[in-house]
Parts: C-alpha cells; structure tokens; sequence
C-alpha cells in the first residue's frame, strides 16, 4: 500500500488517470441503464400492466410476463382483434388499456411464433380468437 502511495506522490497524473478511467465507465454503465431495453427484461416483464375488458368495462391489473404468457399459448398465430378471455364472459375482450402497446405487443410476438415456425419448418395457422377455457364437470357427474 505505501508503494502505491509513493507512487502517486511522483506521478500524480497516474491517480487523474485511474479516476478518469473509472468516471467514463460508471458514466458508461449508466447510460446503458442495465439492459433494461430489452423487452424481456425482468423489469419489464413484471411491471404491471393495465387490462380493459370491452364487453364488460372492467380492468384489472396484471404483470406483463403473465399477460404475454397468455398470448404465446394460443395456437397459430395472435389476432390482434381478439384480446385475451375475460374469465367473467369467457369472451376474448382483454386488451392493454394503450391500443399502441398492444399493437406492438401482437407484432413482436407474431413475428417471433413466424421466425420459430420457419426454424422448424411447419406452417403457422392463421390467427384466430382464443377458445373460452371448458368448465369443469359439476360435482358428482
């Protein structure tokens, strides 16, 4: 320790250059922001977003990973005219309260089921509405 001392005590500008070494990279990783940018990134994909039922005006709030989840289990590819299953109706009136976040959202999504697809070589089914999830039978049947 008392070397490097001694050391910067002759050279100072030795020590400017070291700062300045370390204040371009903390400015650098700064600005970068943690890779936040990436559309799945953990911060994104548990913020919570805000879902609007058409048919019955209700909205709630969910994370956006689980929101996205349920728009990569659909067969095919996303119709972005049917939104996901409002449990209260089992109609597929859910969308993102922001029209452009959701146009987005089916895009991306669309496109990365397209590329998956032709990686494998099948053929995507067109989009269509999600089927209302079936009941379970009543008790004693």
């Amino acid at each position: 320790m008392a070397g490097i001392r001694e050391m910067l005590q002759k050279s100072p500008w030795l020590g400017w250059a070291v700062a300045g070494v370390l204040l371009v990279t903390a400015v650098v990783l700064l600005m970068r922001g943690g890779g936040g940018s990436s559309p799945y990134s953990q911060e994104r994909m548990t913020e919570m977003v805000t879902i609007k039922f058409t048919d019955t005006g209700e909205e709630v709030e969910m994370p956006r990973g689980r929101f996205e989840m349920m728009l990569r289990d659909r067969r095919g590819l996303v119709d972005p005219s049917a939104g996901i299953i409002n449990p209260s109706t089992n109609q597929p009136t859910g969308f993102l309260f922001k029209k452009s976040e959701w146009e987005e959202t089916v895009k991306r999504i669309n496109e990365e089921k397209k590329r998956a697809a032709a990686e494998r070589g099948i053929t995507l089914e067109p989009p269509t509405a999600p089927e209302a999830p079936t009941p379970p039978p009543p008790p004693g049947s």
